[in-house]
């Protein structure tokens, strides 16, 4: 009896003796988490130009509102997410239609923006309503807000990456001033 079962585990040493395709098996073991990681990376690096370019495109077209160009020049909030869309999109193309959010708001006191921020994520869901454009007058304080709907690219890493449900990420660029006296 005992020696059948050595017959039976006879194939098993072989095996574990062998060292052919021992680097393919290597190789296996180690492909899932270096694809895992590359993948990973990419996508960080993605999510970071996104918001490194959602925060340049708000700053540049802030400067129109802060300076009162777009006040004096009848600038609408389309012209001005025009604007915005056209900024972000000289790094990285980023389709804007449904996916780029506005909320141009002016406050008597800087205490005033900070206590009044609303947050358009509620659970795991993100509103656009609410949002509005109020460029100021002369010396009014401002608080410029863009917030961009971005869809993590690849699935495994939806759960964490995302933060609002559905597997995007609210990316959201803030500028407060005080307008230039124009």
């Amino acid at each position: 009896m005992f020696a059948r079962a050595l017959l039976r585990l006879r194939p098993f040493k072989r095996f574990a003796r062998a060292r052919r395709g021992s680097a393919a098996v290597e190789f296996a073991l180690v492909l899932m988490p270096f694809f895992l990681l590359t993948f990973g990376l990419a996508e960080v690096a993605m999510i970071g130009f996104a918001q490194t370019s959602l925060d340049f495109a708000v700053s540049e077209t802030s400067r129109q509102i802060r300076t009162g160009q777009a006040q004096n020049g009848g600038v609408t909030e389309a012209q001005i997410k025009t604007q915005l869309c056209n900024e972000l999109n000289n790094f990285i193309v980023m389709g804007c239609d449904g996916n780029l959010f506005l909320d141009v708001r002016r406050f008597d006191s800087f205490v005033d923006a900070g206590n009044n921020a609303q947050n358009p994520i509620q659970n795991n869901q993100f509103s656009g309503a609410g949002m509005g454009y109020q460029p100021g007058a002369s010396s009014d304080i401002v608080v410029v807000r863009a917030y961009y709907r971005w869809h993590v690219m690849t699935p495994l890493f939806e759960p964490v990456f995302q933060n609002i449900s559905g597997g995007e990420r609210i990316l959201v660029a803030t500028m407060m001033f005080r307008n230039e006296p124009f």
